[in-house]
Formats: structure tokens, sequence, C-alpha cells
């Protein structure tokens, strides 16, 4: 990674995604990998991609997705506190106190998740829990008016303001490595493509796509506009060598361990024994993972589109998903971008992934 490259990725980390409204986010995406490809596109409702030989007739996916977890306003109440509701897996457990950004049309207006103080919390029935219900956000408003006339509506969309940090020259620590991180690393493979005049057989598709977080909505669109002959999906997975998560349930991944490769239904075995060629060829220390249904990921739209589309997942241990610390390791990120990289390169024009 160079400086221009760090410099993106906390630029990119740190300006707010969140689903549906992942425009701003892309912008940044696109003006980083448009030196490394051929042409750049955009469909009806976000996703970007960057496409390297495009007259080709046989079509490679190398795929993140670019929106964030957050919330919507709900509900204002007469004497001015905001309610919400989730947009994406986002987590009541750790909203109180948090401070929030709210998107409106007059720009963005800041506000704090409210909280009662624990002097006030005493006794078992007096100790309110943490639910969708009852958590609420305080913009310093006296009415619904006042909050109205700030801009802020039913449906503004409400992300936290956390940015980026390097936790002792090891960790990206922040809120939505989930999973622009992985964005960022796609982007990489484009600069290294290009920088290191790799010369591929195909078209390749460099994809960043919209709204994961409530469906795989925005995987399924592209690929059916791309209509690809196979893909490599990248996104996080859990490091569960951390405080309450048992690795016998959840298996045994650690930041810092190496790149994430699934095993799962919608991963086509031989796409899968490509990468892990690559990586014992290359060096690359890789762990596995199981999954006995869908992987969770956009992997699952890309396999089961267009009657089938040979895919495989290539993950990055995070600590502490769906927070506002979530922990990716620096050598990870570096080697999730190097493995698909070689991995490319294993890949043939007209590769036929023979199921047996």
């Amino acid at each position: 990674m160079n400086s221009a490259s760090e410099a993106f990725l906390f630029n990119y980390l740190n300006n707010p995604s969140p689903t549906g409204f992942e425009a701003e986010g892309q912008k940044l995406w696109v003006e980083y990998i448009k030196p490394y490809v051929d042409e750049w596109h955009l469909d009806n409702y976000g996703t970007a991609y960057g496409v390297i030989n495009p007259e080709s007739d046989y079509r490679v996916v190398i795929e993140a997705h670019a929106d964030e977890i957050s919330w919507f306003v709900n509900y204002i109440s007469d004497d001015g506190f905001i309610y919400v509701i989730k947009n994406g897996g986002s987590d009541e457990v750790i909203a109180p106190s948090k401070r929030v950004v709210i998107h409106t049309d007059n720009g963005p207006v800041t506000g704090v998740f409210g909280w009662p103080a624990i002097h006030t919390r005493r006794g078992k029935s007096q100790n309110p829990p943490t639910t969708l219900e009852n958590i609420f956000i305080d913009v310093g408003a006296k009415d619904k008016e006042e909050v109205l006339k700030m801009g802020i509506d039913v449906g503004s969309v409400i992300t936290y303001p956390d940015p980026l940090i390097v936790l002792n020259d090891r960790y990206y620590v922040g809120r939505a490595l989930d999973n622009r991180i992985g964005g960022f690393c796609i982007a990489e493979v484009a600069r290294l493509i290009k920088e290191e005049g790799v010369q591929l057989p195909y078209g390749l598709y460099i994809v960043n796509s919209v709204q994961e977080e409530i469906g795989l909505r925005g995987a399924e669109m592209i690929a059916a506009r791309i209509k690809p002959h196979a893909a490599i999906v990248t996104d996080v997975t859990h490091d569960t060598n951390t405080p309450h998560i048992k690795t016998k349930v959840h298996g045994d991944l650690k930041c810092g361990a190496g790149p994430v490769l699934s095993v799962a239904p919608a991963v086509h075995n031989t796409l899968l024994k490509i990468i892990e060629g690559a990586a014992k060829e290359k060096g690359i220390d890789i762990q596995k993972s199981a999954s006995s249904r869908s992987t969770g990921t956009d992997t699952d739209a890309f396999a089961y589109s267009n009657a089938g589309v040979p895919s495989a997942l290539i993950s990055i241990p995070l600590r502490y998903m769906h927070t506002t610390v979530e922990m990716a390791a620096k050598e990870d990120v570096k080697n999730v971008s190097r493995l698909i990289l070689e991995s490319l390169k294993k890949i043939e024009y007209n590769q036929n992934f023979k199921y047996f």
C-alpha cells in the first residue's frame, strides 16, 4: 500500500455510505479506480464498477459491498425526541450515549442517543432494557416543530461519525469496515494490475455493490446486468478469538492469521481450489470457514444468478462487527488484495469450472 492508497482508505472509510444512500462513497471509490480501469459504469441503484478489457466476451467479477448499517427516523415525539428503525443490522445495544449524524436536505445535524443516568435506574424494575422501542435521539430541540425546522423528518437517515484510526500500528479500527474495507481491497487489485503490468486474458469487472446489508440486493441487480462467468467476492467474517464467542460454534478464526476462504454450497469447489493453489504458491497464509447453508454475503447472489455462476468468497477476519469499533488487521487487508490478484492470474479465458 502506498501513501495515496492509505489516504484513499481513510477518506473512503470516514465518508458515510448508508444503505440506499451510498452515492457520496461511490463517487470517492470511482475517482480512485478511474486511472486503473478502461471504463466505469453505474447502475440504476448506485452499484459502481470498473472494467479492464471490456472488449472480452468472457467476464470475471471481483466484488465487495459499499453500504454501511444505519438508522432511519421513524417517529418524532411532541417534545422533540426521535425514535428510530434499523436500516440494515444496526445494534441497539451499542446505541445509548453514542453521537450521531442525521442527514437532511439542509445538511448534517448532530444528535446523541440519550439514556437515563445510572442514578435513576435503581432496582430491576427501574432498569430499562436496551431495545429498539426505547432508544431515542436528542438533537437539543424543545419540541417536534423545532426538529422539523432542522430539516429532520421521518425517513431521514442516521449514521455514526466515528473516524477510522490505527491501533497499535497493527489494526484498522472504525465503523463500516463491513464492508468498505473490502471495497478498498478490490480497488487495490485494480491498482496492482495496472502498476505491475498484469495482462489478463478476459474482462475483469471490479464491482462495488450497494444494499448488501438489507438482503444482497445490489449484487442481485448487477449480476443480472453483467452476467459474469465467475465471481470472487470479498467481505468480512468474525474473529472468533475474543471474549464471549464460542469457537466450537462459530469456528476458529483470528485477525492477522490470513484471509478466510469459505466452504459452502454457494462456493464452487473448482474456483476454491484455484484460490487455494494461488495462496500456496505465493506463501499466503489462509484460514477456512464453513457455512452450512448460505454464506450471508453477496456470494450467494452471484452464485445463484444467471443459471449459476461459479463463485467464491475471500473474507477479512473482523472483530466487533456492526459496532463503531470494528477491527481488521492491516496484514490481512494487504493479503486479501494480493490473494485476489494471484487467483485472477490463474483463471484462464473461457475457464471450464467443471463440477466433476
